[in-house]
């Protein structure tokens, strides 16, 4: 059985997908992708939430990702692993979703979605994300302090 907020990120990868490869956010597409993936509301309600969010996070989670791997560009990366790193991404800087948690379903999406090599890359990039994520929001908490 496939948790709700599982089945979300599959129709949220599925909508992000579908965008990617027409270029544009189109909304009659995304809705008959949610429509047709789950009879629950609330699911395809936070898969097209979520699939919105990362799109428009898109070019900033791009860039982060290009400087990380530079050996892979977006433009480079399997179009799966481009939209699961970029809902991923988002997930991790914009959701209390704990990190483990994130990086666990993206890894799991990547070996039921993309290439046999596809998992050990997504892990490495978000990875890399998190451990820059962390550290600059350790920095944050502590400048308040310093300034005391």
């Amino acid at each position: 059985m496939v948790s709700s907020k599982r089945k979300s990120r599959e129709l949220a990868l599925q909508v992000l997908f579908s965008w990617d490869a027409h270029g544009e956010m189109d909304l009659g597409m995304s809705n008959q992708i949610v429509t047709d993936g789950d009879e629950d509301a609330a699911v395809r309600k936070r898969a097209l939430e979520m699939a919105s969010a990362a799109w428009q996070e898109r070019e900033r989670i791009d860039k982060w990702i290009a400087r990380l791997a530079p050996q892979w560009p977006t433009h480079r990366q399997p179009a799966v692993d481009r939209n699961l790193l970029r809902l991923a991404v988002w997930e991790l800087t914009s959701r209390d979703t704990p990190p483990k948690v994130v990086l666990d379903e993206a890894i799991e999406m990547a070996k039921a979605f993309s290439t046999e090599q596809s998992p050990a890359f997504v892990n490495g990039v978000l990875d890399a994300i998190l451990a820059e994520y962390t550290a600059e929001q350790q920095s944050k908490q502590a400048e308040p302090q310093a300034n005391t």
